[in-house]
């Protein structure tokens, strides 16, 4: 394996991680159980990859043939949920420092994806369809995300907040970019990666929310 290859092995495993706890902690404010805790936390982890990998053929999609990117989103989501049932109280009353985590790991594994979507892309085949790339990228990204609010009957994170989904874009297209271009691959996904986390943060921290045609709720505006 190589330098690249080695890279993008720890990119997708810092990209399961952390959507595996970013669903996990959802699914526990959701109320479910411990079967839901961690179906739900696997499902954001390799949701948007399977997508991804029905979208350009490649069957069975890679998650159901490297089983260790399963098996370690139910090992992460199973230890997020012990973690919050044997330290109720303290988790509960930490609320919003665990939703500061929680937004942490979830730009991670934003900014993971975006990258690893593009350039599954590129290695396929696609290199010279910009598009196709960079949407995988964003599909990738998005796409765990995505089954995770549905499945919890939420409005999707991605369609209504923090200017999510342009940050996985502006990753992925970074990322492709860099990587037409004389620089190693690596550093094209360091970059990729950093963009993405960085405008997820950003976004979180300063309240960036892309408009919208009626005004939210008081309440919802109350909630930054």
């Amino acid at each position: 394996m190589g330098l690249t290859e080695s890279v993008f092995y720890i990119l997708e495993l810092t990209g399961t991680i952390a959507f595996a706890v970013s669903g996990a902690m959802v699914a526990i404010e959701r109320r479910l159980d411990i079967f839901g805790v961690v179906f739900l936390g696997m499902t954001t982890a390799v949701g948007g990859g399977i997508v991804r990998d029905m979208l350009i053929g490649c069957f069975p999609p890679m998650a159901f043939v490297r089983m260790e990117y399963v098996l370690i989103a139910c090992g992460v989501s199973l230890a997020v949920f012990l973690i919050a049932f044997f330290a109720r109280r303290g988790y509960f009353d930490n609320a919003r420092r665990i939703d500061d985590i929680n937004n942490i790991f979830d730009a991670v594994g934003l900014g993971a994806f975006a990258v690893s979507g593009t350039r599954v892309g590129i290695v396929y085949g696609f290199g010279e369809n910009a598009f196709l790339c960079v949407f995988l990228g964003l599909l990738t990204g998005i796409g765990g995300g995505l089954l995770r609010d549905v499945m919890s009957r939420s409005i999707p994170f991605v369609l209504r907040k923090r200017v999510y989904a342009i940050a996985a874009l502006a990753g992925s297209t970074a990322y492709y970019l860099l990587s037409r271009g004389p620089i190693s691959d690596a550093v094209a996904i360091f970059a990729g990666l950093a963009l993405t986390c960085l405008i997820r943060i950003l976004a979180t921290v300063f309240c960036w929310d892309l408009p919208v045609a009626l005004p939210l709720a008081e309440a919802e505006n109350k909630r930054c």
